[in-house]
This record gives structure tokens, C-alpha cells and sequence, in this order.
């Protein structure tokens, strides 16, 4: 169970506030039964990584507003091939977030939430506050976002906007991405007729201060696009440090924090609604934290040095799956091509793509199809295969594909 907030918060939290006729109680119910087929690769040989390849599960959200206090928690049961008999459960706070409205224009929220401040799609160089995509459920229908600890102060004008943030995750062990982050951001945003732009500033911990930029806008009702990036000195990303540089430990470890090497990572993009035909994504992001040519053959070659090792078979096999540490959902890679199509035909929902690393040639395919039985009932479908040859990041992966169905009950 990880449902921890202290009390003294709740308590600030629920005291005072204006009234809002706008209250409401929601949630889901969610059935799902998963199936994996893993790769056979030398990254989890016996499945080592001990990845479940038949999951059920039983989930359930509670969502609500009362007064200017929103809060989620989800809460979940599952039972694997790897659990065995036991099944494993926890229960989530997801979201417990208070806004004070100090002034017509001036508002404070306190609390656990997420606070989007990029518009990309898949790769989100401004990302970190929101839940990083999962291509098997883009939209989150499942519901598992989970926000950070955080503090906002925002002031609103007829165009302009300036919004500064502390965030401080100490409940988690730095992860090299969004977990286990002390950061403070200060957000400039400017909206003109048919354009968004905004630049922030932001400090964290294990980086140097960083600066980055969005940029969104429209063509027409049927055309929009959108642009994010982000540049700082250091990187707490995880590598390895003979895949850094040909030497040193095998183990992912924070290694470029204060290397003086200035890291970028860039996204553009467009979305197109033409009437009858399916919406149309397409992305293309860079990420300079990812390994470079040079370094996913040094990669590569730990993989086989691990292999030749005169090791016992389960010391071999931890040396391997630390190698795997290095291979992430939105790619170990630099550069990556997003398309996405998405259709509505009577009472189904149907959607897919292909997120395309440039640099291998490798792949995810995606696909969902929802199809509404009633206005409260909903049955899901959903798919993912990962392609590529056998030393690409794609095709070294322990999991081949999954497919999943799920029955969702909205009360």
C-alpha cells in the first residue's frame, strides 16, 4: 500500500476555500487480462527479469471534486504467472490537489498532481510534471497517472501568463527521469490569435539550470502543430559507464550530472482532422541523452562480453539484465518517428501506429479498438509488437508483443 499523505496537509487542504456548484463524484470499475510474448534474446535468458507473460487484474478509480479540492486514487488487485497463487495488490493516491483563488487572476494549488507544460504526444522534452506515454494506452483509459508533489502560483492576464512551480518527489529514489526530483520551474507563457508560445526556466537536482520553449499553433480548423525543447548541462539520464566510454562499470548509474556537456532534446509535430477520414499524428523527436552510434555499439559489445565471461550462469544473467536497465519505453536511441491514426466508426473507437527509431530502423507497432456497449460499459482491445533485426534496441528486447482485453465499467 503506498496511499501516504500527511495529515497536516488533508488538513490544510480541506480548511476554508470557496464554494463551487461544480462538485462531482466519478470513477471506473476495469477487468483485464494481459498476454506477453517475450523475444528471445540474450537480455533475459529464463526470463530472468521475471516479466509476467499472463496477468489478470481488477482495478477500480474514485475521482471527485468538492469545493477547489480534486483528488483520484486508484486501487488494484493482479495475479501473474510470475505471483503464482499470492496476487500482489496496492492502492494509490493518485491526485489530492487544493487551488486558492487569491485574486481574479492570481490562483495558488497545493497538493499531488500532474501540470502538463508540454503539448507533444509521445516524446515530451518539457515532461516533467505528466505521466510519460505508454503507447499500449495513450490516453490513459486505464487511468494509472500519477502526479508529483507539488506547489503552484499562477497569475493569469488577458494574453499573458507567468506560472512558477516547486515540485520535491522525496517519497522516491531518483529514477533519472521524472521520480525522485527536487525541481523548480518558472514558466513565461503568451497566447496570440492563432499561436501559444512560452519559455521556462528550470533548476533541478543532479542537473545545472536549464531553459526550454513551446510553441503551438493552428492552420485552419483541420490543421494544428506543435513544437517543444528543452537544453540543460548534465543529464541525470542512467548509462553505463563502459557504454559511456568503453571503460568502467557495467552498471546504469548517474554519470553525466556534471559532465559540461550541454544535452538537448527537441520535438515537432502536427495533427490532421480532415472530415471523414482518420486523424492523422505525426511526430519527430530528438532526445541527445540517448546513446549515440558509438555508443550502442559499446552497448552491444558489453551484451556479448557478458556472454563470454567465465561467470556462473545467474551472475551472468544479473550482468545481462543490467544491460537491459538502458533499454526505455520511449527509446535508448536519439531520433524517433511517431505516426498515429485514430478513427471513429459507430459505437467503436479504433487507433494505432508505429513509433519508428530513425537510428536502427526498429519499431513499435500500437493498436487499440474500444467499442461502446452502452454509455456506462466499454470493452478494450489493445495491442503492441516491438520489430527489428536481432541487434537493433527493438529486437533486443525481452518483450516481443502483448495484447490485452479489458472490460470497463464507468460509475
Amino acid at each position: 500500500m503506498n496511499v501516504r499523505w500527511p495529515a497536516l496537509m488533508a488538513g490544510f487542504m480541506l480548511c476554508g476555500g470557496a464554494q463551487a456548484d461544480d462538485d462531482w463524484l466519478g470513477g471506473f470499475a476495469l477487468a483485464s487480462q494481459e498476454s506477453t510474448r517475450l523475444q528471445a534474446t540474450p537480455l533475459n535468458v529464463d526470463n530472468f527479469l521475471a516479466i509476467p507473460t499472463n496477468k489478470s487484474t481488477l482495478a477500480g478509480l474514485l475521482e471527485g471534486r468538492f469545493h477547489d479540492l480534486t483528488w483520484r486514487a486508484r486501487f488494484e488487485a493482479r495475479r501473474s504467472d510470475i505471483d503464482g497463487q499470492r496476487g500482489a495488490s496496492s492502492a494509490t493516491l493518485q491526485e489530492l490537489n487544493r487551488v486558492f483563488q487569491l485574486t481574479p487572476a492570481v490562483t495558488l494549488s497545493f497538493g499531488k498532481r500532474l501540470y502538463a507544460l508540454d503539448p507533444s504526444f509521445v516524446n515530451q522534452p518539457l515532461g516533467f510534471l505528466q505521466k510519460r506515454t505508454d503507447l499500449s494506452d495513450p490516453l490513459d483509459e486505464l487511468g494509472q497517472s500519477e502526479g508529483l508533489p507539488m506547489a503552484v502560483l499562477g497569475w493569469t492576464g488577458s494574453q499573458a501568463s507567468l506560472t512558477a512551480i516547486y515540485s520535491k518527489d522525496a517519497a522516491r529514489h531518483a529514477d533519472g527521469y521524472n521520480r525522485g526530483v527536487e525541481q523548480t520551474i518558472l514558466k513565461i507563457g503568451y497566447e496570440f490569435e492563432r499561436l501559444s508560445a512560452s519559455v521556462l526556466l528550470r533548476r533541478a537536482s543532479g542537473e545545472s539550470n536549464g531553459i526550454g520553449a513551446t510553441l503551438s499553433g493552428a492552420m485552419g480548423e483541420q490543421l494544428s502543430w506543435y513544437g517543444s525543447a528543452y537544453s540543460a548541462r548534465g543529464t541525470q539520464r542512467p548509462i553505463a559507464g563502459a557504454v559511456l566510454s568503453g571503460g568502467g562499470d557495467a552498471t546504469p548509474a548517474f554519470l553525466r550530472s556534471d559532465d559540461g556537456r550541454r544535452y538537448q532534446r527537441a520535438t515537432v509535430g502536427l495533427t490532421c482532422t480532415l472530415p471523414d477520414l482518420p486523424k492523422l499524428q505525426l511526430e519527430y523527436a530528438y532526445d541527445g541523452r540517448g546513446m549515440s552510434d558509438s555508443q550502442f555499439d559499446r552497448w552491444l559489445a558489453l551484451i556479448d562480453r557478458n556472454l563470454s565471461l567465465p561467470l556462473p550462469d545467474a551472475a551472468r544473467k544479473g550482468l545481462q539484465a543490467q544491460a537491459a536497465q538502458m533499454l526505455v519505453s520511449q527509446g535508448a536511441r536519439q531520433r524517433y518517428l511517431s505516426v498515429t491514426l485514430g478513427q471513429t466508426v459507430g459505437d467503436w473507437e479504433l487507433g494505432g501506429g508505429v513509433y519508428a527509431g530513425r537510428d536502427d530502423r526498429s519499431a513499435v507497432w500500437h493498436g487499440t479498438a474500444d467499442y461502446h456497449y452502452s454509455s456506462r460499459t466499454t470493452l478494450m482491445l489493445s495491442a503492441l509488437r516491438q520489430t527489428g533485426d536481432a541487434h537493433s534496441e527493438r529486437g533486443l528486447s525481452p518483450l516481443g508483443s502483448t495484447f490485452a482485453f479489458r472490460v470497463r465499467l464507468v460509475f
